[in-house]
């Protein structure tokens, strides 16, 4: 599947003394732009690049990767004249049909070369007036963000660029820069090596061997994410772990409750083992828990000798048992009313964070505008006007009005940050207030504890037998029953946090069988298919080509970078330079062969500058021809720019199996209108 068709690409320069232009229009298959050295070839393809937002794969400078003659001074009808403006227009086509047409400022004293402006329709081949929307590149956001031109050229490319590991441990995108040097090949470095210019300062772990699997549709990188993913979901257990471990230990103490056993969390620990066994200390003897609230419960329950009658005591109690009921129907009253009021202040405080929540997307846009209003944009208005209201988020119908003075982007985004430093405020408010309603709520079921205490003391009085216990035995008595209560929630407490302990144990183990299992072979069955497709392909290819400083069946593809090697090591060792040449074209072409199927992520085209280098024999630059060719045929975009002469590439091609692009001998690629 073909995912990109470069169609035509313009390049316009204005001088004081005239303009200076080049339109290419290309085909599908192969096509060959043909023209002597220094003439412009390779500010043609670069042209590509650049209007791509795609100059991070050669450098991470900013500085515009093009020649004098696009940015200071060009000749015009043999005087030089300096460069007022240039840009560069590109019309592209993706899988689906869809037809673009992408401008980009190279020199202008309004437009900023970080704008690309998109023309949605073939401007370049059909001409014509198309809806236009400008996005901003090679600036931080331009590969995430809606105003980003990278993230608008991945969604038009079909592409789901996976999430990778970085340098530091985090996660991020696979950048497009990282996937393009794998199309595209420039003169001036690109042949020094395989993936030449692959560039590494984004900071993405092994950055090779992640785009070469995302190109050939590898599960490998899966595999790699999901082992990174496993190990943070591990390391995020053992923190929860520890927190637990400090909860159980604070709430034991709080009652005098002692632990014993083990609290380590390790791979080798057997799950479900009994840990934090609690006990309380009785004389000099330290008892289980359990069996020390068993014993004050039947101790209780057997009670004390009584020494007052009963009915003595029969009229005072029942007056402090009305009394104690009274106050327990007006905490219960009150703590219901917290209650109530609790939910009301949370309702609240969630429609505030949904304010918020609109405000920061609203704030977004507008800072997206701004950054495409200073760039020179004349759209950057229009990509926020959803005829919504920025203060009630409510729909305003066509034709309204608010006011004839509308804010500027400036003061809508001032206004926005009021807006959210009002609500930031209010929301601190609320959660204040639920403080302040909790701590209520926790005094008055201290206080509904103590009065169902008094309670329950009373009411055994007044149903005892003949006789009452003296003052000192209901001392006793009531005491026990409090550090009953206390012990029995103390207990209900400890468990429930057990519980949690046990739940992560088990998703703990759970993890480290996740991780073992894939720890081993990263490629399945179906990698190493492809994989050994595209170790046959280059081995038939660099056969054709006349690959001389070892046998090419000797050639394979590493299963750890994915790169041709000989005997472990990586090729580029002991090679020609003519060589290590083929290498690259049968490389670049087998990786377009074996990811082009519906598993990969080819963009079905390949660019190359120059690709006869460092005096390639003919026949060999015939069967890289012939290959291409094959390749054409198969639904791949070649384009290849060659100072090759006219006549020595009709022999290799006929003329009517490609596109070719035949610059006169001496003739400059940017002429004057």
């Amino acid at each position: 599947m073909q995912r990109l068709r470069i169609d035509a690409i313009d390049l316009l320069v204005q001088t004081a003394a005239g303009r200076m232009t080049r339109s290419l229009k290309f085909s599908e298959g192969l096509n060959l732009l043909r023209a002597d050295n220094s003439s412009g070839k390779s500010t043609a393809l670069q042209s590509i690049i650049y209007a791509l937002g795609l100059e991070g794969m050669l450098s991470p400078s900013h500085r515009i990767p093009l020649p004098h003659a696009m940015t200071d001074s060009i000749s015009v009808f043999g005087v030089e004249a300096g460069v007022v403006s240039s840009e560069v227009r590109l019309q592209i086509t993706n899988a689906a049909g869809k037809q673009i047409t992408i401008n980009r400022t190279i020199v202008d004293a309004a437009r900023d070369k970080h704008l690309i402006s998109v023309q949605h329709g073939p401007a370049l081949t059909v001409g014509g007036t198309y809806v236009a929307t400008d996005f901003y590149v090679r600036r931080p956001g331009s590969a995430t963000n809606e105003a980003g031109f990278h993230k608008y050229l991945q969604e038009f490319l079909d592409f789901d660029l996976p999430r990778v590991t970085r340098m530091d441990g985090s996660e991020g995108p696979l950048y497009l820069e990282t996937i393009f040097p794998y199309f595209f090949v420039e003169q001036k470095h690109g042949w020094s090596g395989i993936q030449a210019r692959v560039p590494t300062y984004l900071g993405i772990r092994d950055v090779g061997r992640r785009s070469a699997e995302f190109i050939l549709g590898l599960g490998a990188s899966d595999r790699v994410l999901l082992r990174q993913r496993i190990s943070s979901n591990i390391a995020e257990l053992q923190s929860s772990w520890q927190v637990l471990v400090g909860q159980i230990v604070d709430r034991a103490a709080k009652d005098g409750i002692t632990l014993r056993g083990t609290s380590e969390l390790t791979a080798k620990s057997v799950e479900g083992v009994e840990r934090f066994r609690p006990q309380i200390a009785i004389g000099e003897t330290w008892t289980d828990l359990s069996r020390a609230i068993a014993d004050l419960e039947k101790e209780i329950e057997v009670g004390l000798a009584y020494v007052e009658p009963a009915g003595e005591a029969a009229d005072r109690v029942e007056e402090e048992l009305s009394q104690h009921q009274g106050r327990l129907r007006e905490l219960i009253s009150l703590s219901n009313r917290l209650t109530g009021e609790r939910g009301e202040v949370f309702r609240r405080v969630s429609q505030i964070d949904l304010r918020l929540e609109a405000l920061e997307q609203d704030l977004r846009k507008h800072r997206d505008a701004k950054v495409l209003q200073n760039l020179g944009s004349s759209l950057a208005l229009s990509s926020i006007a959803d005829h919504v209201c920025p203060t009630c988020h409510q729909d305003l119908q066509d034709g309204s009005e608010i006011t004839q003075h509308p804010m500027s982007i400036d003061e809508n985004i001032r206004y926005i940050q009021q807006q959210l430093a009002t609500f930031n405020g209010s929301r601190g408010d609320y959660v204040r207030v639920t403080t302040a309603i909790d701590l209520r709520l926790q005094n008055l079921a201290r206080e509904i504890r103590a009065e169902r205490r008094s309670i329950r003391a009373a009411q055994e009085t007044l149903v005892s037998p003949n006789s009452s216990p003296s003052v000192s035995d209901i001392s006793t008595r009531l005491s026990s029953q409090h550090r009953l209560s206390s012990l029995v929630e103390a207990s209900a407490d400890i468990s429930r946090l057990k519980e949690s302990l046990a739940q992560v144990e088990t998703r703990f183990h759970e993890q480290g069988r996740l991780l073992r299992e894939v720890r081993g072979d990263e490629l399945s069955d179906s990698d190493k298919a492809i994989l050994r497709k595209v170790g046959n392909s280059m081995v038939m290819q660099l056969d054709a080509y006349g690959f001389k400083s070892i046998e090419p069946s000797q050639v394979e593809i590493s299963k750890v970078t994915y790169r041709p090697n000989h005997e472990g090591f990586d090729l580029g060792f002991d090679l020609s330079a003519s060589d290590m040449i083929r290498v690259i074209w049968a490389y670049l072409f087998a990786l377009l062969d074996a990811g082009s199927g519906p598993e990969g992520n080819h963009l079905g085209l390949l660019i190359f500058d120059e690709p006869k280098q460092q005096d390639t024999a003919k026949e060999s630059y015939r069967s890289l021809l012939q290959h291409a060719l094959k390749a054409s045929e198969s639904g791949a975009q070649v384009i290849f720019a060659t100072s090759e002469s006219s006549l020595s590439l009709r022999s290799m091609v006929a003329q009517e199996s490609c596109n070719l692009i035949d610059l006169a001998p001496g003739e400059k690629l940017l002429q004057a209108e």
